[in-house]
């Protein structure tokens, strides 16, 4: 099993991740459990721990309340359980039954869907019932964690007996205090309550006036706190049935715990389902929160990402994000990305690792359908400035550190993250470093992504067979970032525009330029260039879009208007058959009404075959429109 190396998590912030997805958990289990997630490097392990997080984002979103909710680490009273003998508190019984009831209840709710969650349903059938335990325990401890009084018939008879005595020893100490307020020998209307005995509290002047025991007197010694002699029996007699109380109740909770003894390791079982299934839940809670989707889980396979997003830039309610879609050929094994300062270069490479640290603990991520993120054994990462006074280590010395050790650890299964290679040192030596670096890595079969300001890395990048020029886009009219990926083309520094554009005077601006020289000058042009091309692209493929859906909206709405005025033409149509059939059928009785009173009148046969050849002629045209095509005009 792979571990991630600590200071890459830091980098990558995934710890930040981890401890937002913490807070959704209910319980101690359930944050031990994704405290301890695994960095799952086998396919089929992976995609099932990614397949269960969306079984429980969609339960989540879909179905009834799930009945998990917080619960209290039982460990450490199971642990006291195990010694025969001992005995638990009734708040610990209470806090272990409805844990077991909670249990009962997953079970029950999986019972009718089954088909909907296989991957949970697993999970699910290993819960232990232990539904004769909560009776035990439901008998004995009530609703607020107290024995109750009829746990057993002994405990009932003596608590009985003890309310009985009580309110004997109450009454008359009431009456006796009211004769003593009375007389004038105490200020106080109420008993007090002294080493658990009902006392009358006097003052000190008239100690005499009440034949008991002092059993307590004030700070200031004004007051006694006095049991009279007559009420001493009764409280003895009531202390000897507490204590028995005392005993039975012990006596009880040992019976009680022996049964929790005895199901200690299906209560464990249990107690481990449900720290599984609330690190689950979190994970679910998280994916919902960033709209996250399990990404495909590629063995040997390009990292794509679509409209990828970074966790914390969403959490944290930035708005207009722009989304990152990467997306290089499966022959590219290295993307060099470069831009202005600011322009997005470092989240982007930050929003590679993290969602892959992410894919890899089995947790969703937010991109959209179609990404893919291969499995890596190791993730690498040098971002940021590593100057070290402890080890002595200067920027560039930390950074070499970290190549040295990438360098040795790296294979085709490691992702390499490398932010601003071959800088902090002279920018030939650095950058012909930095070329050698990304060879080798390329070589080696590694995914590498690598930001960088040297144009030199440029040109390397647009030769090397593996390695794709990328960059953040820039808006060349107002010199602002636009934070969209592009591929294929590298990017301008504008370290010119951007001093032109605050105040730095034209002279020294124009020098400089000078001082690079025509064929970095040359080059910058072309990038400039190219930048401007591939935006007047990006411009006209959204007009093109925007005509395409118009198009697509008259046409539609063209063949609605259409199909209506067939639907029109056919109803009329059809209105008119109907008429002509009823003119038919009126003449048709007209003519069988003449054709009578021809032969009632004895006229010719000429005559009548003349008649209902007119009869069949207007049948026949009428059978002809019936006949038409609906709609051959429109």
């Amino acid at each position: 099993m792979f571990e991630i190396n600590e200071d890459v998590r830091r980098i990558l912030e995934f710890d930040t991740i981890l401890e937002k997805v913490r807070e959704l958990s209910v319980s101690v289990l359930g944050e031990e459990r994704l405290n301890n997630l695994s960095w799952l490097t086998d396919a089929s392990l992976l995609e099932d721990e990614l397949l269960r997080v969306t079984e429980f984002r969609d339960l989540i979103r879909f179905d009834d309340a799930f009945p998990l909710h917080a619960f209290e680490d039982l460990r450490p009273s199971l642990k006291r359980a195990e010694v025969v003998g001992a005995f638990l508190q009734p708040k610990e019984l209470l806090d272990i039954v409805r844990f077991l009831t909670m249990m009962r209840r997953v079970a029950e709710y999986f019972k009718d869907r089954s088909d909907k969650y296989p991957l949970l349903q697993k999970r699910i059938k290993r819960i232990q019932l232990l539904k004769s335990l909560e009776q035990v325990v439901d008998r004995v401890v009530d609703s607020s964690g107290e024995i109750k009084d009829r746990a057993s018939d002994t405990l009932y008879r003596l608590r009985q007996q003890i309310g009985k005595i009580s309110s004997q020893i109450r009454k008359r100490l009431e009456t006796m205090l009211r004769s003593m307020v009375e007389k004038g020998y105490t200020q106080e209307e109420s008993l007090a309550l002294r080493d658990g005995r009902l006392v009358i509290p006097m003052k000190e002047t008239h100690r005499g006036r009440l034949d008991g025991v002092v059993i307590d007197q004030s700070a200031s010694g004004a007051t006694l706190f006095m049991e009279p002699l007559e009420i001493l029996e009764k409280n003895n007699a009531l202390r000897q049935l507490m204590a028995q109380e005392r005993q039975e109740v012990e006596r009880i909770l040992k019976e009680v715990t022996a049964a929790v003894r005895e199901g200690r390791d299906s209560i464990l079982t249990n107690f481990e389902i449900a720290g599984e299934l609330d690190s689950l839940a979190a994970r679910a809670r998280f994916s919902l929160s960033l709209d996250g989707e399990p990404a495909t889980v590629v063995s040997n396979g390009t990292l794509v990402l679509k409209e990828a997003r970074h966790p914390l830039l969403i959490l944290r309610g930035t708005e207009d994000i722009v989304p990152l879609l990467l997306e290089p050929e499966s022959n590219i094994r290295t993307l060099v990305i470069t831009g202005p300062n600011a322009g997005g270069k470092t989240v982007a490479l930050k929003t590679v690792g993290l969602l892959a640290l992410m894919h890899q603990y089995g947790m969703h991520v937010p991109v959209k359908e179609g990404s893919a993120l291969p499995l890596y054994t190791h993730v690498f990462a040098d971002i940021g400035d590593r100057q070290s006074i402890e080890q002595d280590l200067s920027t560039f010395s930390s950074h070499i550190e970290n190549l040295k050790t990438i360098l040795d650890g790296a294979d085709e299964n490691s992702l390499i993250l490398l932010d601003e290679i071959g800088s902090a040192t002279d920018p030939a030596e650095g950058a012909a470093l930095a070329e050698v670096v990304l060879r080798r890595l390329t070589q080696k079969g590694c995914f590498t992504v690598a930001t960088t300001h040297m144009g030199a890395l440029k040109v390397f990048a647009h030769e090397e067979e593996g390695i794709e020029n990328a960059s953040m886009a820039f808006d060349q009219e107002t010199l602002r970032p636009t934070y969209r990926f592009q591929m294929g083309i590298p990017g301008s520094s504008y370290a010119f525009e951007i001093a032109e554009r605050l105040g730095v005077p034209k002279d020294v601006v124009t020098d400089a330029r000078h001082l690079v020289g025509d064929e970095r000058g040359q080059l910058d042009r072309l990038i400039l260039h190219l930048e401007h091309e591939l935006q007047e692209t990006h411009h006209l493929l959204e007009e093109a879009e925007i005509k395409e859906s118009r198009l697509s909206g008259l046409v539609t709405l063209y063949q609605d208007k259409l199909d209506t005025l067939r639907k029109e033409g056919e109803a009329k149509q059809q209105a008119m058959v109907e008429e002509a059939k009823a003119v038919l059928k009126e003449a048709n009785a007209a003519v069988e009404n003449v054709v009578r009173e021809i032969r009632e009148r004895q006229a010719d046969r000429d005559s009548i075959r003349s008649a209902k050849a007119e009869i069949e002629g207007l049948k026949d045209r009428i059978e002809a429109i019936s006949r038409e095509e609906p709609g051959e005009d429109l």
